[in-house]
């Protein structure tokens, strides 16, 4: 229940019109908002939220929160009214106000690769003991972590937020909101430089989960990261590293590879030592798996409730999960999303794994690169041109750089999905190992369907 006084107070607003005092819940969303609710208009790129506060009202008979100087979206329009600088920052502020009151541990994951990954076999060791509030699927910008913490009910003992971004300060203003106790960076790598620019615009970005972790607190540093290791300098925090060398404090030692079957393997926390067995696949999950236990143990979860919740935790979908076809072929569906690093990790991981006939890289454009563009897809042709990879197909326009990168007769362009998948599905045959990538904007997902 929020009250009127304590949502100004909240959001830094003044009173434009009271006609309710009381409201039930917060909403951003006028499609879904309940009787009683308050409504949060939030600007997008094709939208604006201040046109639809007279249907929000309709629906919740509650109020809302309007610009200063958009007092005209107003007009007919009746309920309480607060007005703010900006809508998009009164939310963050609201949920920064409700964070206050939560009490328990809160856990922020970021990093180029691997966060959602790290976060859901994190949700699932901490869940198998103990309540767990979390953000779900990617809900992991401004607008989503948010509403995550307005969507907080009873009273959960942890709270687990994966946070990303596309441009410079947002993991700042998150992290400012969520105010971790315990903080990990999963990885720098190149990703959305067109709002980063570099790798260092990524470091700057990414470390500030660390630079606003609460004083104090557990900042979890991956110790193999030649972009993030040797640069951090910790301030005012205990710091640890994870890794596979020697000295990590929280260390993992590949026992055996296990092909398709996934890894049997060591970790090495502190005074425990126990062996674990996975199935997922690619050592780039095994930096997951390794990170989601060491911030687990950090917070007193048990080894063997570890070792279980990894053993029985499986691939989500379109996150390097093979699937076998009636025709005897795997797909391998890594569709979720796709930047320089992790189509590299799944191309050294498609390149490892047995295979009994041809292994095919099916790739999509890579997004948000920026000026950079052009040479990551044409790094990714010479990675491809010096592996053990048969054939390769490619869609969009981007990856013409990969074709140029390769340049030797084993990548075939395509105009647009229906001919790729007819050629495909002429060319692939039974025992073949076909990994389908590509960003999310290029909806690669839709080829896996195809293929299965």
């Amino acid at each position: 229940m929020w009250h009127v006084e304590e949502i100004m107070k909240a959001v830094h607003g003044i009173a434009h019109r009271i006609e309710r005092d009381t409201f039930s819940d917060i909403s951003t969303d006028s499609r879904t908002i309940r009787e009683g609710e308050f409504f949060i208009p939030i600007n997008g790129v094709t939208f604006d939220g201040h046109k639809f506060i007279a249907g929000a009202y309709e629906r919740s008979h509650g109020g809302a929160i309007c610009e200063k100087g958009r007092e005209e979206s107003l007009k007919g329009t009746k309920g309480t009214i607060i007005l703010v600088d900006d809508t998009l920052k009164a939310l963050l502020d609201i949920a920064r106000y409700k964070r206050k009151s939560l009490k328990g541990t809160f856990i922020a994951i970021t990093g180029s690769n691997g966060k959602t990954t790290t976060k859901e076999i994190l949700v699932a060791i901490i869940g198998s003991s103990r309540q767990v509030h979390f953000n779900e699927k990617n809900f992991n910008n401004l607008i989503g972590v948010s509403k995550s913490i307005l969507a907080v009910q009873g009273n959960p003992e942890m709270f687990i937020f994966e946070l990303g971004t596309n441009s410079m300060g947002e993991i700042g203003q998150l992290t400012e909101v969520i105010e971790p106790d315990v903080s990990v960076i999963t990885n720098i790598n190149p990703s959305h430089l067109e709002g980063l620019s570099d790798l260092d615009g990524v470091f700057e970005e990414k470390v500030d989960v660390f630079r606003h972790t609460k004083q104090g607190g557990h900042v979890l540093i991956n110790a193999d990261d030649p972009s993030l290791f040797p640069r951090y300098q910790d301030e005012g925090h205990v710091p640890h590293t994870f890794g596979m060398r020697d000295d990590a404090d929280f260390q993992l030692l590949i026992r055996e590879d296990l092909g398709w079957e996934g890894y049997d393997f060591t970790l090495k926390f502190f005074k425990d030592i126990f062996h674990v067995r996975t199935n997922l696949l690619g050592r780039h999950n095994l930096y997951n798996i390794l990170a989601a236990s060491s911030i687990a143990y950090l917070v007193g979860i048990s080894p063997m409730q570890i070792k279980h919740a990894i053993e029985t935790f499986s691939p989500y979908s379109m996150r390097f999960k093979p699937i076998t076809t009636e025709k005897g072929y795997t797909i391998v569906d890594d569709t979720y999303n796709a930047n320089p690093s992790s189509v590299k990790w799944a191309l050294n991981t498609l390149s490892s794994l047995p295979c009994q006939g041809q292994r095919i890289a099916i790739l999509g454009d890579m997004k948000e690169l920026g000026d950079m563009t052009a040479y990551y897809h044409e790094e990714i042709g010479r990675f491809l041109k010096s592996s053990n990879i048969d054939m390769v197909m490619l869609i969009g326009e981007d990856v013409k750089g990969v074709a140029k990168g390769l340049n030797n007769g084993r990548g075939k362009l395509f105009d647009d999905k229906s001919s790729l998948i007819e050629y495909a599905k002429q060319h692939i045959t039974r025992g073949d190992t076909v990994l389908i990538k590509g960003s999310r904007a290029a909806k690669m997902e839709e080829i896996v369907e195809a293929l299965i």
